[in-house]
């Protein structure tokens, strides 16, 4: 259920926050992270939090906003390839985290705006 490995693509992006050029990023997963989504919804405080099928959307800084579902991984809007590539080791990061305390604390299917304030 860790964010392991996955293949990153880059897009334009019209972005309204930045000024000048916009990325948006997706990565592609190559394994299935949707039984790890309610943990990280809870370590994470998600903005959005979909059952099914599954997805969980949150801020991360600065108006990005990263949608997390089964077998991918959307960011929306950063300057560059760095900064994406910054947030995804953020991302696999918290979800280690998450996957050590699940039994710790309860998996959350709710939404649950700014629980926690991301870099």
């Amino acid at each position: 259920m860790l964010l392991t490995s996955f293949t990153v693509k880059f897009f334009p992006a019209d972005c309204c926050r930045n000024k000048g050029p916009s990325l948006r990023c997706l990565a592609r997963l190559d394994q299935n992270v949707s039984e790890a989504l309610p943990f990280l919804n809870a370590v994470l405080g998600g903005y959005t939090y979909i059952k099914e099928p599954p997805s969980l959307t949150f801020h991360y800084s600065r108006g990005i906003l990263v949608t997390v579902d089964a077998d991918s991984i959307a960011i929306n809007c950063v300057k560059t390839p760095t900064e994406a590539k910054e947030i995804l080791a953020w991302l696999q990061r918290e979800t280690k985290v998450a996957r050590q305390n699940r039994g710790e604390s309860a998996p959350k299917y709710t939404a649950a705006p700014w629980k926690k304030t991301c870099p």
